[in-house]
């Protein structure tokens, strides 16, 4: 069962500017993932080198996620669109499958879903995710809530990308926001938040939020490792710690 991600942002992040994301897509498909985060906040300015990630990528056969640090909402509510345009053809260069960014500033008397709609009907086999983000707009549940049952009622292909450390950062409950938002969730973010808002590694042993969110999915949903794996070498370690815990879980419920 290969369900895990590993986003570059895990990793030391001068080193990972210094040699560039490519120079660990080897690491992470031998440790045993299935696919890679690239991260567009890590890239060079000017020169992105996505020809050069992708064809590293490729050459290992990972699935990916491109992550943007964008809005999908502008603060005057409306589609951010010339940004979401430009990630989407970066998208394409690096192969995406799947494109990842934060909700904004959505209100549902103000944003319009059909443009949204329309804008992804032009962009062809790229599923387009929405994160709960650390902000206490983005990060909110009942903002989220509002946005996802405003996109299935329009039929708009948006998922969801569920961090179940960023809500400690915008201060809303865990289970709240599984018992609302589960239905919209393609893909999880893992990570373990202190009560002093510091992402840990995950600790194996304990009650934790970050086991309770992975239990609540399927055991084959796609997860990601975010949060500081080091040294870097650690990274099959940690993937196969969520793999054996999938497959325990599907163990049992099978």
């Amino acid at each position: 069962m290969k369900n895990v991600i590993v986003p570059l942002n895990a990793f030391d992040s001068s080193e990972v500017t210094t040699n560039g994301q490519s120079s660990f897509v080897k690491l992470i498909a031998e440790a045993g993932a299935y696919g890679i985060e690239i991260r567009r906040e890590l890239l060079p300015a000017g020169d992105h080198q996505l020809d050069q990630i992708k064809s590293e990528i490729d050459r290992f056969g990972l699935f990916t996620v491109y992550s943007a640090p964008i809005e999908c909402w502008k603060e005057n509510c409306q589609l951010n669109k010339e940004q979401l345009n430009n990630i989407f053809q970066e998208a394409v260069v690096l192969g995406a499958n799947w494109v990842k960014v934060s909700l904004g500033h959505f209100q549902q008397d103000k944003s319009n879903i059909v443009e949204l709609g329309e804008f992804l009907k032009k962009q062809k086999e790229i599923q387009l995710l929405v994160e709960n983000d650390q902000t206490p707009y983005g990060g909110n549940v009942q903002h989220l809530q509002a946005f996802f049952e405003s996109v299935v009622e329009q039929e708009v292909p948006v998922k969801m990308t569920f961090d179940a450390g960023n809500w400690y950062y915008s201060g809303q409950d865990v289970e709240e926001a599984l018992k609302k938002l589960a239905p919209y969730v393609s893909y999880l973010h893992l990570k373990q938040v202190t009560k002093t808002l510091e992402t840990i590694p995950l600790q194996p042993v304990g009650e934790h939020n970050w086991k309770k969110v992975m239990s609540s999915f399927p055991a084959d949903i796609l997860k990601a490792l975010e949060f500081p794996i080091v040294p870097k070498e650690k990274t099959k370690d940690y993937i196969q710690m969520i793999t054996d815990m999938a497959r325990e879980r599907e163990a049992l419920l099978s």
